[in-house]
């Protein structure tokens, strides 16, 4: 059973308003429109671990060119 923690930022009053007008603008609440970033950041991060573990292998690649020229497009 996973167990929510509670995490506290400060920030300045100029990154609360910009941060808060942000959130109201695309209509979430705060808690989830920090949630979704750092999501975001993750998951950017573990694509480019994951890229540098496949270039690593020393593996032959092929260029996003030849794939759309494989697929037609």
């Amino acid at each position: 059973m996973n167990k929510n923690i509670t995490l506290n930022v400060r920030v300045s009053e100029d990154e609360y308003s910009a941060m808060k007008a942000f959130a109201d603008f695309e209509g979430e609440s705060m808690s989830s429109l920090i949630l979704k970033e750092i999501r975001k950041k993750v998951e950017d991060w573990e694509d480019v671990r994951d890229a540098e573990e496949i270039l690593a292998r020393n593996e032959s690649t092929v260029s996003w060119s030849e794939v759309q020229k494989k697929a037609g497009l």
